[in-house]
């Protein structure tokens, strides 16, 4: 039998068809409960595909992905509360359409043009991803290590509203990556005499406690009652009016797609992105924020096609497209995979795996989403305490799951108290789980140029891709920090001024 229909042959079991569903419609329940975060669902079920075959493992992760992006358009639309950044665009003309008793076709609308984002995402991600693979090839110790960097300072520019407490955060997550066996030398460092320490801090129990023990803890500050929710109409719209919605739809996810390929970005700016572009070009631009389904259609559509469109610097270059494919990165690794520029050589089927995984989960979201309206939104009336009891399981059941140590179960409310420290200081999470991830790959790299340079730092700025990386990484910084703009005016002010004198 040939491997590819080997592939295809592993997604369309009993078993898998069912955990495709029971991915979906979790992912759906998170992404629609507001403040609960799909990255915080991601980190949480990936303890528990633990010993799964890969296959398995990348059906609940990619099909909680999907459905956690767009489960947020229910609490968007019902309740005027977005369940996930990527749907605040949504609540603009989603909330409207349910107050004139129109919440059910908005959800169908959003449901359907999340689906076809998806999927048109999914073939952009089959075609891009051997491209940047194979220009990935030319890579070496150098590029290594400032794609490391790089990875790192993308994050902490997006996910921070400073770039200064994102870099910050950044490297306490590279300096966290130092405790363990020096890979190199095989010195113990910073493990204080512990064995459970050898390998360094626990991924899932970091993972578990910054995502999800910090937003149990923020939680518990804010516990309100319920909200009602808007009745259920009819949840699908006409083949008319989905004819109309498609050129807009086909344009949103090329933007989702490409927007989700950029390293730290994410879906909330594809979604925003997009539906600026709908305003722009709508003949009523005056109707958006007041229920045009064309906003929906243009935020819905953009953030899920973002979903495939993340993996592919995931893949290819081992850099999340956003804060959900940095914990799925740490997934990933506990099965034993390295994301990065030899991860499609050595493992070449697993881009067809994962894209036919993003074409089924797309369908079950499809289905979930029209089929269980009703049930999810009475989702949204769960007090919020129950919510959160469950979650709080969760979260040790998932640490004690991975290696069977209660040693990491305290890891775990150890960065669940860090995580919920960084909240309160501003820091962002992402950056310092990234610096965790990379924080090997950085420093292993960097020792291993200067040793085969013969310790020269002079190919960081001869090699071609190296002097692209080191502008790009200026041109974030520079541009990011007003205090190097405003001395750079001030400067070119001065030179200008001396000149006129003269």
């Amino acid at each position: 039998m040939s491997p590819l229909l080997e592939v295809i042959g592993e997604l369309f079991t009993w078993n898998t068809l069912l955990l495709f569903l029971v991915g979906t419609i979790i992912g759906i329940i998170i992404g629609a409960l507001p403040g609960f975060t799909t990255t915080m669902g991601v980190s949480l079920l990936i303890s528990f595909t633990w010993g799964m075959p890969l296959a398995e493992a990348l059906v609940l992760i990619v099909s909680l992905h999907i459905g956690g992006t767009y489960g947020g358009s229910t609490s968007a639309i019902f309740l005027n509360i977005p369940g996930t950044p990527a749907s605040a665009a949504t609540s603009l003309d989603g909330y409207p359409m349910a107050l004139r008793g129109e919440g059910g076709l908005a959800r169908g609308i959003a449901t359907i043009q999340s689906f076809i984002g998806s999927i048109l995402a999914a073939f952009l991600f089959l075609l891009a991803t051997p491209l940047l693979s194979q220009f990935s090839m030319n890579f070496g110790s150098w590029e290594y290590f400032l794609l490391a960097l790089f990875g790192i300072l993308i994050s902490a520019n997006i996910t921070a509203e400073s770039l200064t407490k994102g870099i910050i955060a950044g490297i306490i997550g590279l300096i966290l990556a130092t405790v363990g066996m020096d890979l190199i030398t095989g010195t113990p460092r910073f493990t204080f005499g512990r064995s459970e320490l050898m390998d360094g801090f626990s991924l899932i129990s970091v993972l578990i406690g910054l995502f999800g023990l910090s937003e149990v803890i923020t939680a518990l500050s804010d516990l309100t009652p319920p909200l009602k929710a808007g009745k259920v109409s009819s949840v699908l719209p006409s083949m008319k009016m989905l004819k109309k919605f498609f050129p807009l739809g086909f344009r949103s996810s090329f933007i989702g797609a490409l927007i989700g390929a950029v390293p730290g970005v994410g879906a909330d700016v594809a979604s925003w992105v997009s539906y600026d572009m709908a305003k722009r070009r709508s003949k009523e631009p005056e109707t958006f924020g007041k229920g045009n389904p064309e906003g929906i259609v243009a935020s819905e559509t953009a953030n899920n096609a973002c979903v495939p469109g993340s993996y592919i610097p995931m893949l290819t270059l081992g850099i999340p497209g956003d804060s959900v494919t940095a914990v799925i990165i740490g997934g990933l690794m506990l099965h034993g995979l390295n994301p990065g520029p030899l991860l499609l050589t050595e493992h070449p089927f697993l881009l067809y795996q994962i894209f036919f995984i993003i074409l089924v989960s797309s369908f079950f979201m499809l289905l979930a989403g029209l089929s269980f309206s009703s049930v999810f939104q009475r989702v949204l009336l769960l007090p919020k305490s129950m919510v959160l009891l469950l979650v709080s399981v969760l979260c040790v059941i998932g640490t004690y799951a991975v290696n069977s140590r209660p040693f990491d179960i305290g890891i775990m409310f150890l960065f669940g108290l860090i995580g919920y420290g960084m909240k309160q200081i501003e820091l962002p999470a992402p950056p310092m789980v990234l610096g965790i991830i990379l924080g090997p790959m950085a420093e292993q790299n960097f020792r291993r140029a200067m040793v085969s340079a013969d310790y020269s730092f002079l190919p960081f700025i001869t090699r071609p891709i190296c002097i692209i990386l080191i502008l790009t990484i200026l041109f974030i910084v520079i541009g990011k920090n007003q205090a190097v703009i405003q001395s750079w005016q001030y400067i070119r002010k001065k030179i200008f001024r001396s000149r006129r004198i003269e």
